[in-house]
């Protein structure tokens, strides 16, 4: 598990924070800075134990044909359930088959999702908010446009932005990429949606570690 403090010091927040701050000066929207320092993939687990849960079940027909005693068909129902539980509860099994690369992508974007949803930035007015999430743990980053931005902007700028922060945590820059990926945003922001006089600010500057 990578800690917040791991990922971010206090100095690195103000950073950030200062970076959202510059780049809102220069348009109307909102810009969203989160963090997440566990591994998205922990849903996966979850949704596989169900499945585990499901397929012991399942098998309860099949063995029913070989006349087993309802004793025996639920140990062996357990027994199956067990072992797949164990399969999938253990992340060195999902590396082992290469799996966890198969599911950091849906997972990381779920998770973005959700803290779009969580953080309010689809509830600006106008709709004009933008999410940058950057999974650490699952290696992930990711842009989420509203709307009202996304009808304004170029979808490549948010290409752009997740290059920036991808190449610099490559080189051991996370925070160096994340402040010039909102640096980008805010000058493709200002183009498309210039400052609006008297509007607050609705969401906050500092980057939500989750």
């Amino acid at each position: 598990m990578v800690s917040a403090a791991t990922v971010l010091t206090p100095a690195d927040r103000g950073r950030i924070a200062e970076a959202v701050r510059a780049a809102e000066a220069r348009t109307a929207a909102e810009i969203v800075v989160v963090i997440e320092t566990e591994t998205c993939e922990e849903t996966d687990a979850t949704l596989a134990l169900v499945a585990a849960g499901l397929i012991a079940i399942g098998v309860a027909l099949p063995l029913s044909h070989l006349n087993l005693s309802i004793l025996l068909l639920a140990a062996l129902q357990a027994a199956l359930f067990l072992a797949l539980a164990g399969l999938a509860a253990s992340s060195r099994v999902r590396r082992a088959l290469r799996l966890d690369r198969l599911a950091a992508p849906a997972s990381a974007h779920r998770a973005a999702l959700s803290a779009f949803d969580e953080l309010g930035v689809s509830g600006t007015r106008n709709r004009i908010g933008v999410l940058i999430h950057v999974a650490v743990a699952d290696r992930r980053a990711e842009v989420i446009a509203d709307v009202g931005v996304h009808e304004a902007v170029d979808p490549a700028t948010w290409r752009e932005e997740v290059a920036l922060i991808v190449d610099a945590a490559r080189e051991g820059r996370l925070i160096e990429g994340v402040v010039a990926a909102v640096a980008r945003c805010g000058e493709a922001l200002a183009d498309a949606l210039p400052p609006e006089p008297g509007r607050r600010d609705e969401l906050p500057d500092e980057p939500v570690i989750r």
